[in-house]
Parts: C-alpha cells; structure tokens; sequence
C-alpha cells in the first residue's frame, strides 16, 4: 500500500533530524531517491544542485523557514512548479500555508501517517 516510484526524487526539509532519516528510510525502501536539509537554506542550495521532483517541506526551521524556503522557490521560475507537501506542527497550518506565493499543494500535520504520506506524493508526482 502507498506510492512505489522508482527514482522519483525527493527533497526532506526539516530541522530534526530523526524525522529527515525515518521519512529517508522509507522512502528509499520504497524505490525513492531520498535527499535532505535542516533548513530553508540549505533546501535551496540543495535545489539548485539537483532539482527534485517533489519536496517535503516543515515550516518551523532555523536560518530560513518553510514559508520563507515556499515563497523563493515559487519566485524562481525554474523551480515554481516542484510540488510542495508542508509537513508541520504548526498550530493553525492552512492559514500559514495559504500566506506563501504560489499556494503549496499539500499540508500534512505532525505526527504524520506515513502511508498517508505516501499517497499524497504518489498523487503528486
């Protein structure tokens, strides 16, 4: 059950990194390429390297937030079109996610189903 794609590539943003090697690990299990960052910063450098095919991004980071991380992919036309999944903790999530440009296509909450994860990159992607 839950999305199987072979080389899709996606991008894991969040400051814990407990929660980048478990969503890596079973992602890769599942025929993923799993990359990751602790911030926005980060994710953008890592962006303009290798562009993935959907990022999983958290909105409460250091350095540069979700929001923050959102708003520059969205301006930079090489990069608007990569799915967006926030996932968050944020208290009031919809409303933080609509305030980024370019409105991200998906909120997940913290803690988060991993199977539900997975359906929802597996429909993006």
């Amino acid at each position: 059950m839950g999305a199987k794609k072979k080389g899709v590539k996606v991008l894991i943003v969040d400051d814990e990194e407990g929660i980048r090697e478990v969503i890596g690990y079973i992602l890769e299990k599942r025929g993923f390429i799993a990359e990751d960052a602790g911030n926005g910063k980060k994710a953008l450098e890592k962006v303009a390297q290798e562009k993935p095919d959907i990022i999983i991004l958290d909105i409460a980071m250091p350095e540069m937030d979700g929001l923050q991380t959102c708003k520059r992919l969205r301006e930079n036309p090489d990069t608007q079109d990569i799915p967006i999944i926030f996932l968050s903790a944020q208290s009031r999530p919809t409303a933080l996610a609509r305030e980024a440009p370019g409105a991200p296509i998906e909120y997940i909450g913290k803690p988060c189903d991993i199977e539900h994860l997975l359906r929802r990159i597996d429909s993006l992607v």
